[in-house]
């Protein structure tokens, strides 16, 4: 922190209005800075959070499934050879798969382009797994030999007659996230992951608190602002304006061909 020219306070009401959506312009404006400052810090904060999910284990009935981000950036567009129209629409789409509890605990990541491959499931979400009781997903087979690795119950949500399991949580999961990313139209595609920590971080830190009311939403948002504050604080490397800048993101996974 010691480079870095905010205050505290400044920096606290940064984080307090990227956990309430609010848009780059406004924040710059109540802050008094522009907005390529408002982007580096903003970067500082996501940067806090990089290692985030890696460390991060859910456990009880777990809900699996995916959702798509179209790909609109011309650079990582594929384009048939005639260079009329798309080729592959489902493969100009990124993959998030998501995992939620029945607590509301989650993760997301990009996997890939298009729907991902049964090793990319395992290499991606084996270490986020705690202790599971059942897996609830939507009968995509990619799952199946990810799932199978904790011998316990799979249970097809869609299939289901009894009405006692169903995707309605992960359903509405991905609505909320389409909504966050909605607000920051605009955003550049390779940070994509960084939005989805903070997002993630956002949520979990929500359900682990299991709020009742408007009073207590409140008193744990401004207890998320000391926690995101304190991740930056004990942040080891020193993030450089030209770091924020060089930052690759998940430019490997949208360069694949």
């Amino acid at each position: 922190m010691k480079h870095l020219k905010l205050s505290d306070y400044k920096i606290k009401k940064l984080i307090a209005f990227m956990i309430d959506d609010v848009t780059l312009e406004v924040i710059a404006r109540n802050l008094d800075i522009n907005i390529k400052t408002v982007l580096y810090y903003r970067y500082i904060i996501f940067h806090s959070l990089k290692n985030y999910q890696e460390n991060l284990k859910i456990s009880g009935v777990i809900v699996i499934d995916e959702t798509f981000i179209s790909i609109r950036e011309k650079p990582y567009k594929h384009v048939r050879p005639d260079g009329k129209g798309i080729r592959g629409l489902s493969f100009n789409q990124l993959c998030v798969v998501t995992m939620v509890n029945i607590y509301g605990v989650s993760v997301a990541k990009v996997v890939s382009r298009a729907m991902p491959l049964p090793q990319q499931f395992i290499d991606n979400f084996t270490d986020n797994i705690g202790q599971v009781e059942k897996f609830i997903h939507d009968g995509n087979t990619k799952t199946y030999q990810f799932m199978n690795q904790f011998e316990v119950e799979n249970i097809n949500g869609r299939k289901d007659e009894t009405g006692e399991y169903s995707t309605i949580m992960v359903d509405n999961y991905h609505s909320i996230l389409k909504r966050f990313l909605y607000k920051h139209s605009g955003y550049k595609l390779k940070n994509l992951q960084h939005y989805l920590n903070f997002f993630v971080y956002r949520q979990n830190y929500l359900a682990y608190h299991n709020i009742k009311n408007m009073n207590q939403r409140i008193k744990t948002k401004n207890k998320m602002i000391k926690s995101i504050f304190k991740r930056v604080l004990k942040s080891i490397k020193e993030v450089t304006f030209d770091d924020f800048m060089k930052d690759k993101g998940i430019t490997e996974i949208l360069e694949n061909r």
